[in-house]
């Protein structure tokens, strides 16, 4: 008996752990490191960030970054090894699966060039032709 109970408390304390682990953090400081998996460099701003994870115990996530970064950031980003460029003909309206915040991508998307993981779909990386702003996407539900 005691032990069904101890298992049942346990079970219910991992189901609140688990439970507690989404929310949604809007140009929270904390972003980056949710996106990137490692703290943000000193020559990387954060101009805008939204993320979203589901309390869900499988891993399900979207976030929209975008960031002013250095030529080293942003040619780490898009190295030919990671990621390979893809040409848009601007008809793609949804690039990330999710309605997008109004700060992301405000421009065309032929005014930006784009890159995607060589593996899998799962990510995409925009550089503004002009200005050089980064703006990150992904997600996994």
């Amino acid at each position: 008996m005691v032990s069904a109970l101890n298992r049942q408390m346990s079970l219910m304390l991992l189901a609140a752990v688990l439970a507690g682990c989404g929310g949604t953090w809007t140009n929270d400081s904390g972003n980056f490191e949710r996106v990137f998996g490692f703290s943000k460099p000193k020559d990387v701003q954060v101009l805008h960030s939204y993320y979203w994870k589901s309390p869900h115990w499988t891993t399900e996530y979207t976030y929209f970054i975008e960031l002013s970064a250095s030529q080293g950031f942003t040619n780490g980003l898009t190295s030919m090894m990671l990621p390979a460029p893809i040409a848009l003909d601007g008809g793609e309206s949804n690039s990330c699966g999710s309605p997008r915040p109004r700060w992301f991508l405000p421009k065309p998307l032929t005014s930006y060039e784009t890159w995607m993981p060589k593996a899998a779909e799962g990510y995409r990386v925009y550089r503004d032709k002009d200005e050089g702003t980064l703006f990150l996407c992904g997600e996994r539900l």
